[in-house]
Formats: structure tokens, sequence, C-alpha cells
């Protein structure tokens, strides 16, 4: 089972295999008779906003990069509902943007091509409009939240 997981991993220095390898440490590894790889270690990166962080290393003097999720680090990562596109009561951020202001409440009567709420994106104001008369639902988002394209803001009846 850890052979299919991770392969052949018996070529790697013990030393390495246990610990890792440092930033400028060299390795050479035999993968196969006659086939060797020289692995230089070259820097991480700082783990970002989903817990990975990015390695670059040289094989053979190429160098290379991977993301790897760093499991010592719990991310508390906000991730709102999205819009049912089947569903036409349901009003999403068509962008990504901050949710610079909401025009309308809870209860509120509103009618066809009413602004809703405003989207802010590179100093730059979208306004979106009801598609349809009807009754605001629920507002599931708040002011200065920021919001990802298809993120239900707004649910009608």
């Amino acid at each position: 089972e850890h052979y299919l997981t991770y392969g052949k991993v018996m070529q790697i220095p013990t030393k390495n295999f246990f610990y890792g390898m440092q930033p400028g440490e060299e390795i050479i590894v035999e993968i196969d008779k006659g086939k060797t790889l020289l692995v230089q270690l070259v820097s991480v990166t700082e783990a970002d906003d989903n817990g990975e962080k990015t390695v670059f290393f040289k094989i053979n003097g190429q160098t290379r990069s991977n993301k790897i999720k760093d499991n010592t680090i719990t991310v508390d990562k906000v991730v709102h509902l999205k819009t049912d596109k089947n569903d036409a009561k349901q009003i999403g951020a068509p962008l990504q943007g901050s949710l610079a202001s909401i025009m309308v409440e809870e209860g509120e009567t509103v009618e066809k091509n009413q602004a809703l709420f405003v989207i802010e994106a590179m100093k730059m104001g979208t306004t979106i409009t009801s598609n349809m008369s009807g009754k605001i639902k629920k507002i599931h988002l708040s002011e200065s939240t920021m919001v990802h394209s298809d993120d239900l803001v707004i649910e009608m009846t």
C-alpha cells in the first residue's frame, strides 16, 4: 500500500527520508541501475491562504517547483454558499470583489431591474439588479464581505 501511494522510496537516503532536506542541500538518488538524479532543494515559501507551500528544487540542474500541503498549519478559510444556476430566485455575485453596499432589506418587495447590491472590484463598482419582481427572502452576506464569483448574496421568493 505504501509503495502504491509513494512509489520507490528506498532509493532516498535514510537521513533525508526521515528528516527532509535543508535549503541548498544536494543529494544523489539512484532511481535505477545507471540512472542517477542530483536533487538540490533551492527554497520553500511561506504557506499561502490554503496552507500550501511552494517548494523550489533542481533536478539535474533544471529548476522545478511543486505545491505541498503543510499539515502542521490550521487554515480557517471562509467558504460562502454558491448559487444554484437553475434557480432564478437566487442572486449571486457575478464577479470577485468586495460587497460595497446592499440596497435592499429582508422582506422588502422589489421590482424587476431594481438595484440590489454593488460589488467593487479594481476600484470600479458594479450594480447588480433584480432579474424579476418579488420579495427579498434572505440576505446571506453583509457589506464589506469579499465575494467570489457565484457566491450567494440574496435569495428571493
